[in-house]
């Protein structure tokens, strides 16, 4: 399971690296088709746009077609001009005025016509004036009713033109070849006048053709916003930068529908991106393979010699390809940055299920590596990851509710944004503010730094507040599928007014103050020799309910004296006694406790024997018929250094209670007594307790005892001597049995 596990996960990292180069050559991007991954640069690349976009810029531009604006006040504005030349002329007639000087000066101002006093003087005095102009106006009003335009220059090579007009919605499509010029119009204007009024005196008809001329305006004007909009659009959607993405940046996001500039860049970088595959896919792989070798080999031979628990390798490997998964999961489907990733909640996990804080390092070291491989391999965002993942380890840990979550989870955030800002600040800049000594600019070093604000860091912080909750979301998976229990689940347990310890106190008040003690004694070695104290303690709380099923027949509940041992047979007793593991065992599996407690439960006891009433049976029945296993403790040995605290503590507390007079000397000889007999026994040989554990543990201990019975003055009622006790068969009697384990309790 262990090598599939690794080979599985060495196959989603190599194909978290590979997707969307696989994606984009098997299925091609093509115009208006939505793409159905994120496709983000896997290194720093830039985009020529001029060079790419071009020749479609330039057919767009060809295709282009111009805006004009119908005017009709443009052609009223000719009309009315005329029409003022005619009513000055007519005015100047009916007053009879002497000299045209006046006159001239006035038709130079309105009109921008220069006549000279002889020409006036000829059209004053024409007596068909009126005929005339009225003439030339009706020809001035035909000419308008084409469509004008100032200079068609800019229409070389188109067929249409778009005209709007304010008088109707929308625009009309009209053909180049159907305009005229306004230089054309006026030469229309002038033959058609010339060819209608040709009797006219030369004199005279040329002064007022020119003044025809000059009042002639275009109707169709060149709208330049509208044009300058269009072309904008064109402009922005064939640019002619270059464009530099870095690794991570995104290119295309999910389910965006390609136009021709992403169809362009995508193929940009699939030839960018070819380059570099076969140069990096070799070591890519090389790497993988090696961290994932590594991270195997720092688990079961740099771990386990300096480490008291076998590494959870199957949960690690798991944990890594879910991670793996989720995080792929995010840069393929969501446009975000890759700043937002939630890397954290791997360390989190990690500490979150009780795991050691060397495991929860090493695992971030391999998934940083890991991960930037994928999301952009580049030094910064190995870092990024490597620096948020080892805050998440340091802040994570002894955390007893889920809404303390909150509070790692806005300091990874923190990590995060300061990391992205440390590698976005131009720090040349900087430091050319102190460097030569001299006042620094305030205002400059405001500007570098908000330089280096960005979007980035915003995300960053996401990243890390985002982390907590969705490992809080992952953690029931997780429990229900490894069997487990998280520290925020165990904690519950540590509530001593949950109905189970009620019932215990309730039912059996012996073996509850027992259970409080034992747990005492175990969070004391727990602390000293690094073992898990918070699942000692629970598990000294409950290692004893099945001891409710029967508490009469456990001598800490016989509070009357009264033994009902006494009237039953050895292995009559041994099946009452060692019913109340199996009995425990299911209290705690119908009550919800985790598996780990109840795994306490069922080994605290390991398969040690029961000395005392193996040693009555071997008296009063032929040895033949007794078998030691009928004696015995199911099992199994404890599997952990938890179990082997929790069987030490149980021992050490209930042979203290035999002891009268204690003092140091004794309470060491007890301890080592029982650790020496557990040890010849085997009890210790599948968990990982080292001789250095095992001096600590009775030094550990005995101090602890002497804690607890440190001697007070007595008081005079005291001083009376107690009658003998009588000698029975129960543990805690003096009798001086060499064969009877002084540990052993009922």
């Amino acid at each position: 399971m262990r090598l599939f596990l690794n080979i599985i996960l060495i196959s989603i990292t190599i194909l978290a690296c590979y997707i969307e180069d696989s994606y984009l050559h098997f299925w091609p991007p093509q115009s208006d088709q939505a793409i159905y991954l994120t496709i983000r640069s896997r290194r720093s690349f830039s985009f020529d746009q001029h060079t790419a976009l071009d020749i479609k810029r330039r057919t767009a531009l060809s295709q282009y077609i111009p805006v004009y604006r119908y005017t009709p006040q443009g052609v009223e504005a000719s009309l009315n001009k005329f029409e003022a030349f005619i009513q000055a002329v007519s005015a100047f007639q009916k007053k009879n005025q002497k000299g045209v000087e006046n006159l001239s000066n006035q038709l130079q101002q309105q009109f921008d016509v220069q006549l000279s006093p002889g020409n006036l003087s000829h059209i004053v005095n024409y007596r068909d004036l009126n005929n005339l102009l009225e003439g030339i106006l009706t020809i001035q009003e035909s000419i308008l009713q084409n469509k004008i335009i100032r200079d068609p220059q800019g229409l070389v090579g188109k067929d249409n033109i778009l005209i709007e007009n304010p008088n109707s919605a929308g625009t009309v499509t009209h053909p180049v070849n159907g305009l005229i010029s306004l230089a054309k119009a006026q030469s229309l204007l002038e033959d058609k006048i010339r060819q209608l009024f040709w009797q006219v005196d030369k004199r005279i008809l040329n002064p007022v053709v020119q003044v025809s001329l000059a009042t002639l305006q275009p109707n169709l004007n060149y709208d330049q916003l509208e044009n300058e909009r269009r072309l904008d659009k064109i402009n922005r959607e064939f640019p002619s930068r270059m464009v530099s993405y870095n690794p991570g940046d995104v290119l295309v996001p999910f389910r965006n529908i390609l136009n021709e500039k992403d169809v362009l860049l995508l193929a940009s970088y699939q030839k960018h991106q070819l380059g570099w595959i076969y140069r990096d896919a070799p070591w890519i792989i090389f790497t993988i393979l090696f961290m994932v070798g590594f991270y195997n080999l720092f688990l079961s031979k740099i771990l386990v010699n300096g480490f008291r628990k076998q590494p959870p390798y199957r949960f690690v490997l798991v944990l890594l390809i879910t991670t793996t998964v989720i995080l792929k999961g995010y840069l393929a489907i969501t446009p975000f940055p890759i700043y937002g990733l939630p890397f954290c909640l791997l360390p989190m996990l990690i500490i979150f299920l009780n795991h050691s804080k060397i495991i929860a390092t090493a695992t971030t070291l391999v998934g940083a590596m890991l991960v930037s491989l994928f999301a952009g391999p580049a030094y910064e965002i190995l870092l990024f990851f490597t620096f948020g993942g080892f805050a998440a380890v340091l802040v994570s840990s002894g955390l007893q509710r889920r809404l303390q979550i909150l509070l790692p989870s806005l300091l990874v955030g923190f990590i995060n944004a300061l990391t992205v800002f440390i590698f976005t600040m131009d720090w040349q800049a900087v430091f050319s503010q102190f460097i030569p000594l001299r006042s620094v600019n305030l205002d400059s070093l405001i500007q570098i730094v908000d330089a280096a604000l960005s979007w980035n860091i915003a995300w960053a912080a996401i990243g890390g507040l985002v982390a907590g909750p969705l490992a809080l979301l992952l953690l029931p998976l997780l429990e229900i599928s490894w069997n487990t229990a998280s520290t925020f689940k165990l904690n519950r347990y540590m509530d001593l007014n949950r109905l189970l310890m009620k019932e215990l106190l309730s039912k059996a008040p012996g073996t509850y103050q027992h259970g409080m003690t034992v747990a005492y004694l175990a969070q004391t070695v727990g602390e000293a020799i690094g073992a898990d104290t918070q699942l000692l303690r629970i598990g000294a709380y409950y290692h004893d309910i099945g001891k409710m099923m029967n508490p009469e027949f456990f001598i800490e509940n016989q509070f009357k004296g009264d033994n009902p041992h006494d009237a039953l047979e050895p292995r009559e007793s041994v099946r009452i006694i060692i019913k109340h593991v199996r009995h425990g065992m299911r209290i705690g599996q119908e009550s919800g406790l985790p598996k780990v407690v109840v795994d306490l439960i069922v080994q605290h006891h390991g398969t040690q024997l029961m000395e005392y009433f193996y040693n009555i049976a071997a008296k009063s029945y032929p040895k033949s018929t007794i078998r030691e296993t009928d004696f015995r403790y199911p099992g199994p040995k404890p599997q952990s250094v938890e179990a082997a605290i929790l069987m030490v503590a149980d021992a050490v507390e209930a042979a203290s209670r035999s002891l009268e007079e204690p003092t140091r000397k004794k309470f060491k000889k007890m301890v080592r007594l029982i650790l020496v007999k557990r040890i010849v026994d085997g009890q210790f040989s599948e968990c990982d307790l080292t001789s250095r554990d095992l001096s600590k543990i009775v030094q550990t201990l005995v101090d602890a005892l002497e804690a607890s019975f440190h001697t007070r003055i007595r008081y005079p009622w005291q001083e009376k001597k107690a009658p003998p006790r009588k000698t029975d068969w129960r543990i805690g009697s003096d009798t001086g049995n060499d064969q009877k384990d002084p540990a052993f309790r009922l």
